[in-house]
């Protein structure tokens, strides 16, 4: 019986798009999901409106942190670095998926408060987030560091 060959490692830049490319796209799925929900059935739960604009403030406070406190802990990419370089430190890691999940928390919140109420705030809320975590990529994270 032959052995497969060993599997290789994904490229730490590589892996790191993957994942962001997965938020995103889990984001947009669900912000499409959620709108043919309240807009197939032509209602919302009926939960009170104020309850929309709360999340949607929820919402923006977390893109509020993300852009301004997160942002800039991860770390500049030096000149003579390669993107696997850069990416293989722990500290770039951990600082850009902090930063990823809290901009998709942040999505979330809004997803769920138009999910709740219809309301055209949370929605808005959740669609900044999505855009916001769309500006967060990798690549721009590379070129821009904490900047």
């Amino acid at each position: 019986m032959t052995q497969a060959p060993p599997a290789t490692p994904v490229p730490f830049a590589r892996a790191m798009r993957i994942i962001h490319g997965c938020l995103v796209a889990s984001m947009a799925l669900a912000g499409g999901v959620f709108a043919l929900l309240v807009q197939g059935q032509g209602r919302s739960f009926g939960v009170p409106r104020n309850v929309g604009i709360v999340l949607a403030g929820v919402a923006v406070s977390l893109l509020v942190v993300a852009s301004t406190m997160l942002r800039r802990k991860v770390p500049e990419r030096r000149f003579d670095q390669s993107q696997d370089d850069y990416w293989a430190s722990p500290d770039t890691r951990g600082t850009s998926v902090l930063l990823w999940a809290v901009a998709d928390g942040a999505g979330l919140a809004g997803l769920v408060g138009y999910l709740l109420t219809g309301g055209a705030v949370p929605a808005a809320a959740a669609v900044l987030s999505i855009l916001a975590l769309i500006a967060f990529r990798p690549a721009s994270l590379e070129r821009e560091g904490g900047a």
